[in-house]
């Protein structure tokens, strides 16, 4: 059942179609693949709360998989264990013919223009909603796009207090990929106001030269609710896989495309297999062979590091890459160590892609796929894929001038892709291995004998900005003979704010040098170092997956965690959770701390708040002396500048500093509509919802129980009344479900209070009898 308003805003999305010749319903694929796979997908939650809570230690909990525990392979039907699995993974690399050997892609061909390390440079990530955003992703330079369904999605509910006309986000996002990849806006315009003034958007490439798209859909997580199967809520991923297959498959074939997607979220190969299934699905409904679909993943979850084999085995029908989804990655570390004391994570906002633990997780990703993605010696069945850079470029009619800054924008995705690329740098020596490290040079001139790998060719971006777009392709897309000459090109500098920024040109600074030398990327005389994988220490399972590799990957970082950063990382999830609240999920938002414009998603919201509620939950030690910080006017707009009263190290961050906290924010937030008013700016969004979302982040921050995928409490409120917004949130945060259960059949809470936390916790309720 599709929600009546739904049906009459995009009647095209719906009914029977012709797909590949096949003669298919949209309603009777959702109704029918929802009920095949909703009871497993509610396993799958059920399963993920059961590790969440469990008490054993981290290390065990989320130890790699025994080596007899087995998987089920939906190519064979058969069982294997994990040590067959990994086992053809190394044997597939060695050349080895064995009766568990396996590659991916090995049955549908790899198309060039999909393929992560033959179509090199960035991946665009964003909504297709409004129509502008996606002409701008069409326009772009990146030869890869994402139109988001998922974190930076449109909405997928109505926000409260928007007008009936305005269509639900998701679906007009989904009809304007139908009418572009019908050729409905070819050589057309489209209009739009915005801040009082009219503006036209055009695609301005022939299709031809479009990049090539891969639909991110929702994850296991999330429910429509203006599609319900058996009066239940569809799952968000079975609505937009099959919307997006049924509407673009034939537009898409015919322009020498195909159905990509993106999928997010996954965590164990069971959650792998329902994908497989749907995928399966869709396929079997278009007559195609199994594998003309063809995925990228993010491995974006900490529990999805230890099983990442067995998940690419159960997809190796068309799994392209793997994506280092770096934000929730980081979020899903925090997740995991949330319950011991000791694991609590220093300030999340310094942990970058070159911190060690991320570094392990970037070359274990890379190793996986390259081994998974070889044929015959060459990487032809697959690539590793990077991670997000996610700076807004700041207009130059911004009020405060703060273009200014932009320069460090553009110098910081350089050096991101640059050293992503450098890290995918992978030599396989012949026989003995070198006694030293053979610099690039002594492989491309063939000095050091054996095989070159260049896995890391393909990266995300999330603005379209010509510049920032240009200034992370170029070390993607540059030859490898051409990498040692961008580090060792002249040091070019612009001032920002009376210090020098290196230019995207500019070689790298002795600082840049000496960072990139200690994580093993350059020597001591700056020369490009592939990393050596031998062939002696792929021999066994047991060499692959070793104690040593699980501690670099999940252990803690080291660092501080300070009053400063906690305040930060609360402005940030406010803000963030303010806008959701407004319908907005791709939220650019000023970092008053990089002087740069951040765009955020679900999984930055996910960091900032799993990290606050481990903080606040141990009372964690601040350990650097420091002050808060209170609202000020300064040259970049209001932001939290003034020192207030200080903060020693070894103070507790009990619930008294949480208050103080959340005070000065909202201070803050009075400060910065003052400043809009001041302006005679009304600002984009409804202000009512300020005090919404500081009372949700009050109640979830001193919750006593942890909600994983907490965004989902924010849809739910996003579109409530006010009467109705109190309720929800008293038994999604403050009540044990027993209790709400009971204020439920007493009439004092409304039956979708129970409802609402049953999604949010990812309770299944009994079927009645």
């Amino acid at each position: 059942m599709i929600r009546e308003d739904v049906l009459r805003s995009f009647p095209e999305l719906f009914g029977r179609k012709k797909v590949n010749g096949r003669e298919v319903s949209v309603e009777e694929t959702i109704a029918a693949l929802s009920r095949e796979l909703a009871p497993d997908i509610a396993t799958a939650l059920a399963a993920r709360r059961a590790i969440l809570d469990s008490t054993v230690p981290v290390a065990e909990r989320y130890g790699w998989p025994r080596w007899d525990d087995s998987f089920d392979d939906p190519v064979t039907g058969r069982r294997l264990t994990f040590r067959q699995i990994v086992q053809g993974l190394l044997d597939n690399f060695l050349g080895r013919e064995s009766p568990w050997r396996w590659r991916l892609n090995d049955e549908v061909p790899v198309p060039e223009h999909a393929h992560p390390s033959r179509n090199p440079g960035l991946e665009l990530t964003g909504p297709w909603h409004p129509l502008d955003m996606a002409f701008n992703a069409l326009n772009s330079a990146a030869p890869m796009n994402m139109p988001d369904f998922e974190d930076a999605s449109p909405p997928h509910f109505r926000p409260d207090g928007t007008p009936a006309s305005e269509p639900v986000g998701v679906f007009a996002a989904l009809q304007n990929a139908k009418e572009i990849h019908e050729g409905r806006w070819n050589g057309r315009s489209y209009e739009v106001v915005k801040k009082g003034k009219r503006r036209s958007y055009a695609i301005e490439k022939p299709p031809e030269r479009w990049p090539t798209r891969f639909a991110r859909p929702p994850g296991l997580h999330i429910r429509y609710d203006h599609v319900t199967v058996d009066g239940k809520p569809a799952p968000g991923l079975v609505v937009v896989a099959t919307l997006w297959t049924l509407n673009n498959f034939d537009a898409l074939s015919r322009a020498g495309s195909g159905v990509y997607f993106y999928v997010p979220k996954l965590q164990t190969p069971a959650e792998a297999l329902l994908v497989e299934r749907l995928l399966s699905r869709l396929e079997g409904l278009a007559g195609v062979p199994a594998g003309t679909l063809k995925i990228k993943i993010l491995y974006e979850e900490g529990n999805a590091g230890r099983f990442l084999p067995a998940i690419a085995w159960v997809l190796r029908r068309r799994l392209l890459g793997t994506n280092v989804g770096r934000w929730d990655y980081l979020g899903s570390l925090i997740e995991m160590w949330k319950d011991d004391p000791r694991g609590t994570f220093p300030d999340p906002q310094t942990i970058g892609m070159a911190t060690p633990t991320m570094i392990a997780y970037q070359r274990y990703n890379a190793l996986t796929m390259l081994l998974a993605g070889t044929k015959d010696g060459a990487l032809t069945q697959a690539s590793p894929i990077g991670g997000m850079a996610a700076v807004m470029i700041y207009q130059g009619s911004d009020p405060y001038g703060r273009s200014r800054y932009n320069p460090l924008a553009l110098r910081a995705i350089f050096i991101d892709k640059l050293r992503e690329r450098l890290l995918g740098l992978f030599f396989v020596p012949e026989g003995a291995p070198p006694s030293s490290p053979p610099t690039l040079a002594d492989v491309l001139a063939g000095r050091a004998r054996g095989r070159l790998f260049d896995l890391y060719r393909q990266s995300w971006v999330a603005s379209p900005e010509p510049e920032y777009v240009g200034a992370g392709n170029g070390p993607l897309q540059a030859p490898v003979a051409s990498l040692q000459a961008l580090v060792e090109a002249p040091v070019e500098t612009r001032d920002v704010a009376g210090k020098p920024v290196p230019t995207p040109a500019s070689g790298l600074t002795e600082a840049e040098r000496q960072l990139f030398a200690s994580r093993g990327l350059l020597d001591a005389k700056a020369r490009i170092t592939p990393l050596v994988v031998t062939r002696a220490g792929l021999e066994a399972p047991e060499k692959l997956l070793t104690p040593e590799l699980w501690t670099s990957i999940y252990q803690v970082p080291k660092g501080d965690l300070t009053i400063e950063h906690v305040q930060h990382a609360f402005y940030m999830a406010a803000n963030y959770g303010f806008q959701i609240l407004n319908g907005n999920f791709a939220a650019a938002i000023d970092d008053y701390e990089l002087k740069l414009r951040f765009m955020n998603d679900l999984a930055t919201y996910r960091i900032n708040v799993s990290w606050l509620w481990a903080v606040l939950r141990h009372e964690a030690s601040i350990t650097r002396d420091g002050h808060f910080l209170r609202q000020a006017l300064t040259e970049d707009g209001v932001v939290l500048a003034a020192r207030a009263e200080p903060v020693k190290a070894g103070t507790r961050f009990t619930r008294e500093l949480f208050d103080r906290v959340w005070t000065y924010h909202d201070e803050w937030t009075a400060a910065f509509f003052a400043e809009l008013d001041r302006r005679g700016d009304p600002g984009r969004f409804d202000r009512s919802k300020a005090p919404v979302i500081m009372d949700l982040l009050r109640r979830q921050l001193v919750s006593p129980r942890y909600v994983q995928h907490s965004a989902r409490a924010l849809f739910l409120v996003g579109q409530a009344t006010p009467a109705e917004r109190g309720p929800l949130l008293e038994a999604v945060f403050d009540l044990p479900r027993e209790e709400v259960q009971a204020r439920v059949r007493a009439g004092s809470l409304p039956a979708s209070a129970l409802a609402a936390h049953d999604y949010v916790h990812d309770v299944v309720p009994p079927a009645p009898r």
